[in-house]
């Protein structure tokens, strides 16, 4: 088989999963183009509830918050306190599944359960992991972008073989990586957007789709740590305290010396520090970040036991076993988060353009087949005048 026929097979091949798995990767592209500043709105959301400094009140101390929440929640111990760092910030805390805004000098409920924006994000990433499937359903919306991503994956690859020029000269990857001033048609357009637009999203589109599967498929997991000559971990399931009884020191003291070892360790520009309490006993940690969208190359993880008060352990991404430092980077590489906002919006780009991708493919797809069906009847009502 020449390079011609293959080519062929692969354009073919490249047609029909297009148009199969169109609408989903459309869906799944245009809500990262919505997921793409996520973080940022949601914490915009929540200064909407910034308090005016009042100087004759002070901030309301870490005990408060942890009793505000056990006087609403007396039977769950697992809570997570954020403090934001910066003046007036409302106090975001969760009492297990319930969340609260809390005001930062009264302790007022100032918001219980979700805002808008958060709401808003849950169903736009629920539609871009499931499909808005729910409950018996969500595996069958979870398999369809699973394999769509897959295809998705095929694309990207099987695009670039159909990209490729006979003579590849310095003029004809000119013509093929730059748009146009004139186009002879509609079909010549879109054909030359397809191209162009793919070809210099390529690389970051790859990452995405490859990164995609580490939420979908264990073999891509397995793959990923067996790199590193490590087994894929198991979360271990064990019963979380009811009370929190062992907790003898004070959380504003935990949180007073947690203040200290950020500043004594660089972190002293914390943008947020997380409180989380109940999850085993006699243990508080808390998760000191310097970036608003949990980097973990910008955040470390301080344990404290809550009988003595004592630092018991410190764990910075670097501590972690080799493959779950790759698993963390490749989280936030498919949204870009790695490399901060620049990669945010980088991400979010390549995603619109992916958008376009399908567009302009599922048209020249649909024209294509049914320009085969009119050169097919004309053929058939030729073969019948003969």
């Amino acid at each position: 088989m020449n390079f011609s026929t293959f080519k062929r097979w692969v354009f073919w091949a490249h047609l029909f999963a297009g148009l199969l798995a169109s609408i989903v990767v459309f869906i799944m592209a245009f809500t990262g183009v919505l997921l793409t500043y996520e973080r940022q709105f949601k914490e915009l959301s929540e200064m909407a509830y910034a308090q005016t400094i009042d100087i004759e009140k002070s901030v309301i101390s870490t005990e408060r918050v942890v009793s505000i929440l056990r006087e609403k929640h007396p039977n769950e111990a697992h809570i997570f306190v954020r403090w934001v760092n910066s003046e007036g910030a409302a106090i975001p805390a969760w009492a297990g599944e319930h969340s609260y805004l809390i005001h930062p000098y009264t302790g007022d409920i100032l918001r219980e359960g979700e805002g808008v924006v958060e709401e808003a994000f849950h169903v736009i990433t629920d539609l871009h992991r499931y499909l808005l499937m729910e409950g018996d359903y969500q595996l069958i919306g979870k398999t369809i972008t699973a394999y769509s991503n897959l295809i998705f994956i095929f694309l990207l690859l099987s695009g670039v073989i159909i990209w490729l020029p006979k003579h590849i000269s310095k003029k004809s990857l000119k013509q093929q990586m730059w748009l146009r001033q004139k186009y002879t048609n509609k079909q010549h357009r879109r054909r030359h957007w397809h191209f162009v637009f793919g070809m210099w999203s390529l690389p970051f589109l790859v990452v995405i789709g490859l990164t995609a599967t580490l939420f979908y498929f264990e073999w891509a997991n397995k793959a990923l740590y067996g790199m590193y000559g490590e087994q894929v971990p198991t979360r271990e399931k064990k019963a979380m305290p009811e009370t929190l009884d062992a907790d003898v020191v004070s959380y504003d003291t935990l949180f007073t010396k947690a203040q200290q070892h950020a500043n004594e360790n660089g972190y002293q520009d914390w943008y947020s520090m997380w409180m989380e309490i109940g999850k085993s006993e006699g243990v508080a940690r808390f998760y000191i970040d310097k970036s608003i969208g949990h980097r973990q190359e910008l955040a470390y993880s301080l344990y404290f036991d809550t009988g003595t008060g004592d630092i018991t352990r410190t764990l910075y991404k670097t501590d972690w076993p080799k493959g779950s430092q790759a698993w963390g980077t490749s989280r936030f590489l498919h949204t870009g988060e790695y490399f901060g906002f620049i990669g945010q919006t980088i991400a979010g780009l390549v995603s619109l353009l992916c958008c376009i991708l399908v567009y302009t493919g599922t048209l020249l797809g649909v024209q294509r087949l049914l320009n085969l069906r009119k050169q097919h009847k004309r053929l058939r009502q030729g073969n019948g005048n003969d």
